[in-house]
């Protein structure tokens, strides 16, 4: 059994930091909760420019491409899930998928995923204009994409996953003015539902259907987190126009809260899945018949359509094992996450 995971954003929201951070976490386990890399190797590319932030006080280099690496999730030592985890830079979420390969794929990774996490910079959104803030995280290409990619076909009754997990990871919080953590963060999650308003309005909206819409079909939630800790970073430049603002790490980090968006992603996306995955192979045939050769091609990777059917009936079956399991992971998460929808 294998989930998928995608993780974008904007250019320069803090998808590398907050990756690196997840993974030296977790690396040793947090509440239980263990993530192993598929081999020593991939572990130590993740370990090695964590390294260089920590000791060297040098941020890592942003994502170049698109990276995919294969991660366990444990609790207690009992495997829980596989996962893909793919990361993309921040620029292909702007480019056409006809105009580039790496566009294409992230469509492809978008509909093929059980669950997202999007990473946007809190700073950004507290300190600039809502529109500004819009395009400065993406937002709106991101319901761009959501929209085309998971809620439409679901609507229309052609979607494969049937629904999807949604984790928004706010950046920066660290650096804040106080009055967005006041009062645990209320006005900037004000400002966040504002920004990231067509990916709420929609969650909200097919969450009032309660008669036609079964209300797991869109677990959606944020939390605001940090890399290095209150107090260990400083702003050396305020963003303006296209440029965001700067810092500089002045302390050893000491990540916060970075682990709870992931483990909400998963585990809601476990639970979700579950009880969502009842699919024939005809039905199948005619929603992936609808879309198009580029996308489809990357999601079946080679596999036939009955092949595809039959590794999800497998997931089924697996999942229905893992049940409590699965309630101890999203458990932990859901304790600390936020809503989107209040």
């Amino acid at each position: 059994m294998t989930l998928k995971v995608t993780l974008f954003g904007g250019t320069g929201q803090g998808k590398t930091c907050y990756t690196l951070a997840l993974l030296y976490m977790m690396a040793t386990g947090i509440e239980g909760l263990r993530i192993e890399a598929q081999d020593a190797d991939t572990a130590t590319k993740y370990l090695n420019p964590w390294r260089d932030f920590v000791i060297g006080r040098k941020w890592p280099a942003p994502t170049m491409g698109r990276r995919e690496d294969v991660f366990t999730l444990y609790y207690e030592d009992q495997v829980i899930t596989e996962f893909r985890w793919v990361d993309y830079q921040g620029g292909a979420i702007n480019v056409p998928a006809d105009e580039s390969d790496e566009a294409a794929q992230l469509h492809a990774d978008i509909q093929e995923s059980n669950a997202v996490i999007i990473v946007a910079d809190a700073y950004t959104i507290a300190t600039r204009a809502a529109i500004e803030a819009e395009m400065l995280t993406s937002s709106t290409y991101i319901y761009n994409l959501l929209n085309n990619y998971k809620f439409k076909p679901n609507l229309a009754g052609e979607g494969i996953g049937g629904g999807i997990t949604i984790a928004l990871v706010l950046t920066k919080a660290d650096a804040l003015p106080e009055e967005y953590k006041a009062d645990n963060y209320d006005k900037l999650f004000q400002k966040t539902r504002q920004v990231f308003r067509g990916v709420v309005d929609f969650v909200e909206k097919e969450r009032r259907k309660t008669s036609s819409l079964r209300p797991w079909l869109y677990p959606s939630a944020m939390l605001p987190v940090s890399i290095v800790g209150d107090g260990r970073a400083q702003v050396t430049a305020e963003g303006e126009g296209y440029a965001l603002a700067s810092f500089e790490l002045v302390a050893a980090p000491e990540p916060v809260d970075v682990h709870y968006p992931f483990l909400y992603a998963i585990g809601n996306e476990l639970d979700r899945t579950a009880l969502t995955l009842e699919e024939r192979v005809d039905d199948l045939e005619k929603r992936l018949e609808k879309m198009s050769r580029n996308v489809l091609k990357r999601i079946l990777r080679g596999r036939s359509i009955r092949e595809l059917h039959a590794e999800r009936q497998q997931v089924a079956a697996r999942l229905r094992e893992l049940e409590p399991q699965i309630q101890a992971v999203a458990g932990v998460a859901n304790k600390k996450m936020r809503p989107l929808v209040p």
